[in-house]
């Protein structure tokens, strides 16, 4: 399946799945730690600003939908760990992610890991739980830009004692995001 991810577009934010756009369009849902690099991976594979970037972690509190070529959402949600905003954030985020658990137009999850260190207890529960769904999960690890080759297979044996198979690297190079456009279009 050829997907133009150029085409596309902010369509909105929604504080729940209830509140998501009323259409049958299938879903690939983003999920990772606050400051992941969740919005700069959005713009990097649709070539435009569509993701609001911050330096300061925890600001995305809804779960923003971007149509790509009209074939389905790229949905960015929250980023889940520690925060200023962490309170009623955590709330707000685990009811979200429950109410994705069984829902059939979510058909894939990019899972973002930043696997420069050790990943702690409530990244594992997480990641087992998201497994829970038994939809396809595409692990991805960012900021890769930064590894060296010893770092880059220190990530693939933590991914691998995670239970992750071969998760693609992202530095946002043009093979990098052919690499992980490819790999969600076969998802879908």
């Amino acid at each position: 399946m050829r997907i133009d991810f150029k085409k596309a577009r902010f369509v909105t934010s929604a504080p729940s799945l209830s509140s998501r756009p009323k259409d049958s369009i299938p879903e690939i849902l983003i999920v990772g730690r606050s400051n992941v690099g969740k919005s700069s991976l959005i713009n990097a594979l649709t070539g435009q600003k569509l993701a609001f970037k911050s330096k300061k972690a925890g600001k995305t509190k809804l779960l923003n939908y971007f149509l790509i070529d009209s074939r389905f959402y790229l949905v960015d949600s929250p980023g889940y760990g520690s925060t200023s905003f962490a309170t009623m954030s955590t709330i707000q985020f685990s009811s979200m992610m429950e109410a994705y658990a069984g829902f059939p137009l979510l058909k894939g999850i990019v899972l973002l890991l930043d696997l420069r260190r050790d990943l702690g207890a409530d990244d594992v529960r997480f990641i087992a739980y998201l497994e829970s769904f038994g939809i396809p999960m595409l692990p991805i690890v960012t900021k890769a830009d930064t590894y060296n080759q010893a770092m880059r297979h220190q990530a693939e044996l933590r991914a691998e004692k995670l239970g992750l198979e071969r998760p693609l690297f992202s530095d946002l190079s043009d093979k990098s995001l052919f690499q992980i456009r490819g790999a969600i279009a076969s998802i879908l």
